[in-house]
């Protein structure tokens, strides 16, 4: 190796010595006592750190492009196949089976951000990417070839195993691969391909179910297909990388190699966390997946099962105590790292997250069916309202990133934070108007102002998350912030669900409605629309009453949100790779960057 491919480190002590690049020293993650900047790397860190260093512009092309069409086809299948669930569960004649196994897989969505956050540092980025295709592929052939309801179910909840690991490691690797000044402008370009498929989407959907010759199955059969296509050069590329920097001595010594199947499958164990995960699992299942059964949009019992209250408490009283005993005394290589939870930032990131996704779900879970009911708009503009706060959380997010990229290293990300948080609130706080006035413009201004805050405080949030820690710790707070917002989301659908099943009936007995009327409304809200004006009006009464009850929460835990975000610590978004180390993504050291570890320390 020659001299230029050698650089200085920091040892604890704060004495320089040299030592060849990516040569990295492993050390106890579970040493509380660390300092915050942790001095050990992963495999799958060495590796994709020691891969950059050989990448040329024809496979970085390839990676990118990788990257856009396994972009494309997750926001495609995002959208779609969920249509493909309900034609086949029709079909087996178990329609109402279709929520008990969207339970499941709302619950598998958030557990897959730490696992494979960790597979994604324990045995490399390309390997986590083969994982991913390996249970999306199985899950959707399970279900194109499933005779029975139990096949699908178990081929749907596979897939999303796979599905919740392409989400994250997409922007793992988007942050291994830009610097902060880029990283929020590429992270939202991959949800540009939403613009396409809020047309070519639904068009693609019902080519597939409404086809004699194609089907819903040929749907899962044909989407399996493309993914292996989208997600091929990926794994081709960073398999190619990595095996070309160990030829050239840039990839750390293996410390198992020569070591035995059983000595290196409990390695997995330790690194992985296998056990802390098993508790965060039930942990996760047993308080939450009660809230989505039972009060969720998803609901297929009530509170009154004696299963529900039983599982909460297991969870809460058995489950997290376990999880929290394990994580902070016996874990080598926790799941979440003591260290994480003592930076601010990331911490902050967090708690923002799931009260804000919290607060959305208590404004969106309902929003279509108010609006059908307190106006005559038709399907198509129904549809394009529904997704307006999406298509502006995608736009402004963009835009965001577009002007950090061009302002350079001047911008830090903190206050636009702020920013986006207060657009929330304001948004939230027109719907009150909204609700009761039903204009157009009032209406569609409240989703334009959320989606235009949220869009940039999401980006901002993950941004901020990953350049607060050291690249050894990028999927892990990278999970962390997708992990709280997963979970937020299914608190907020249980506590909407929840509150609009109690509060409407109310709302519509105080109108002075009779028994049928209130019967059919709460069957179907498309009943709403039949009766005679009178009857309607005292309807649309009664459901933005409910809407109100509902927009209180919203609005005061978007407030915590705000109130929170002030506590991050800012930093400009420069050419580093994260503002701890200020290296950029070679691994050098960029000169005249101030690094944010002394701050750090202090917060300890």
């Amino acid at each position: 190796m020659s001299d230029t491919e050698k650089k200085s480190y920091q040892n604890s002590d704060g004495a320089g010595e040299q030592v060849a690049a990516h040569e990295l020293t492993k050390y106890d993650s579970n040493d509380n006592d660390t300092p915050l900047l942790v001095k050990q790397t992963q495999a799958g860190i060495w590796k994709v750190e020691a891969a950059v260093n050989v990448w040329g512009p024809v496979s970085k092309t390839l990676l990118w492009l990788g990257i856009g069409l396994a972009s494309y086809m997750y926001g495609l299948d995002n959208n779609t196949s969920w249509e493909f669930g309900t034609y086949a569960t029709n079909e087996f004649g178990h329609a109402n089976w279709y929520s008990a196994i969207q339970c499941a897989m709302a619950i598998l969505l958030a557990l897959g951000k730490p696992f494979f956050a960790k597979i994604t540092d324990v045995i490399g980025r390309a390997e986590a990417y083969a994982v991913c295709l390996f249970f999306y592929c199985l899950g959707y052939i399970i279900c194109a070839s499933a005779q029975t309801m139990g096949a699908l179910g178990a081929g749907l909840v596979i897939y999303e195993i796979g599905f919740s690991g392409l989400q994250i490691a997409i922007q793992i690797v988007i942050a291994d691969l830009t610097p902060l000044r880029y990283r929020a402008l590429v992270s939202a370009l991959t949800s540009v391909p939403y613009f396409i498929n809020f047309y070519a989407g639904a068009q693609i959907e019902v080519q597939i179910v409404t086809s004699t010759r194609l089907g819903w199955r040929w749907g899962y059969g044909l989407y399996c297909i493309c993914f292996v296509f989208a997600i091929g050069p990926i794994i081709a590329v960073l398999f190619w990388a990595q095996n070309r920097a160990k030829k050239e001595n840039l990839v750390y010594r293996d410390s198992l190699a020569g070591s035995t199947f059983l000595e290196k499958a409990w390695s997995f164990v330790i690194e992985a966390d296998l056990v802390g995960m098993f508790f965060l699992g039930a942990t996760i299942t047993l308080v939450f997946l009660p809230l989505v059964l039972a009060g969720g949009s998803y609901a297929t019992t009530t509170w009154t099962d004696p299963a529900i209250p039983a599982m909460m408490v297991i969870g809460g009283v058995v489950a997290a105590p376990a999880f929290i005993y394990w994580e902070l005394k016996r874990a080598k290589f926790p799941i979440v790292p003591f260290r994480l939870l003592r930076n601010r930032t990331v911490l902050v990131a967090c708690i923002v997250n799931f009260f804000d996704f919290v607060s959305f779900y208590l404004t969106w879970s309902y929003l279509y069916t108010f609006t059908y009911v307190a106006t005559d708009w038709d399907l198509t503009n129904l549809n394009y309202y529904s997704t307006a706060q999406s298509l502006c959380l995608t736009f402004f997010g963009l835009l965001w990133g577009a002007i950090v990229a061009l302002v350079g290293g001047r911008m830090g990300y903190k206050w636009s934070f702020v920013a986006g948080l207060a657009l929330r609130i304001i948004g939230v706080g027109l719907m009150f108007y909204a609700r009761s006035h039903f204009s157009t413009a009032a209406l569609v201004m409240t989703q334009v102002i959320q989606g235009a805050g949220g869009g940039i405080a999401a980006v901002a949030s993950q941004v901020g998350a990953q350049g607060a820690v050291p690249h050894q710790d990028v999927a892990v707070a990278t999970a962390a912030v997708l992990l709280f917002a997963e979970v937020g989301g299914v608190v907020g659908q249980a506590a909407a669900g929840s509150m609009w099943n109690n509060v409407l009936p109310k709302k519509l007995e105080q109108q002075g409605l009779n028994s049928t009327v209130i019967a059919d409304v709460l069957g179907s809200y498309t009943y709403a629309r039949t009766y005679p004006t009178d009857v309607r009006s005292k309807i649309i009464t009664a459901y933005s009453q409910a809407m109100h009850d509902m927009l209180i929460p919203a609005i005061v835990l978007a407030c915590v949100a705000f109130l929170v975000s002030f506590a991050c610590k800012n930093f400009n978004l420069t050419g580093a790779q994260n503002a701890v180390e200020v290296k950029d993504i070679r691994g050098h050291t960029i000169e005249g960057e101030e690094s944010i570890e002394p701050e750090l320390k202090r917060d300890v």
